[in-house]
């Protein structure tokens, strides 16, 4: 117990006797030195890099990041993306699922429940703020309610899928 640092509280010393307990009963080879061994890599040795890569074993990526912040877009309008993509904008579907006070349907158009896919894509509005930007960027081929283009328009796919479409695949 000389060996703790640091100060003695309550907490310190239950861990210390929970550890005592734990290691009590493993029988000790005084002539072998002690060493330590990360487990998660096959060397043994333990690097900031290896607990870095441990952290996220087993996690799955977030493609829609990539998408998002690699574009040209502002800052902040890679921020609403972010949003959007995790679905975290305080839109009438995302307030009632936390049992707060919400609209019944959307205030622009007043034609379905606000979600943030019938924001972004759906909403007359929101589809005409789309061909106008589209148009005036020169890409109103995306906005185009013909073709393979159509999924952006009609509401049929989310949002991050349209984005994600270039012009050079139609």
């Amino acid at each position: 117990m000389q060996d703790i640092q640091g100060h003695l509280t309550v907490g310190v010393l239950a861990e210390f006797f929970v550890i005592w307990d734990l290691v009590q009963d493993i029988p000790l080879q005084p002539e072998v030195e002690d060493t330590h061994s990360w487990r998660l890599d096959s060397s043994g040795q333990f690097t900031s890099k290896l607990a870095y890569v441990a952290l996220f074993h087993g996690s799955t990526e977030f493609r829609p990041n990539i998408l998002i912040w690699r574009s040209w877009a502002p800052r902040n309008c890679k921020f609403i993306l972010c949003l959007v993509a995790h679905n975290c904008c305080w839109t009438a579907d995302w307030l009632a699922r936390r049992g707060l006070h919400h609209l019944e349907h959307c205030p622009l158009c007043d034609q379905e429940d606000e979600t943030i896919q019938h924001l972004m894509t759906q909403c007359v509005f929101s589809r005409q703020f789309w061909h106008l930007l589209l148009g005036h960027l020169g890409l109103s081929v995306l906005a185009s309610t013909t073709g393979r283009h159509r999924i952006f328009l009609n509401g049929g796919s989310e949002f991050l899928t349209w984005w994600a479409k270039r012009p050079s695949e139609g």
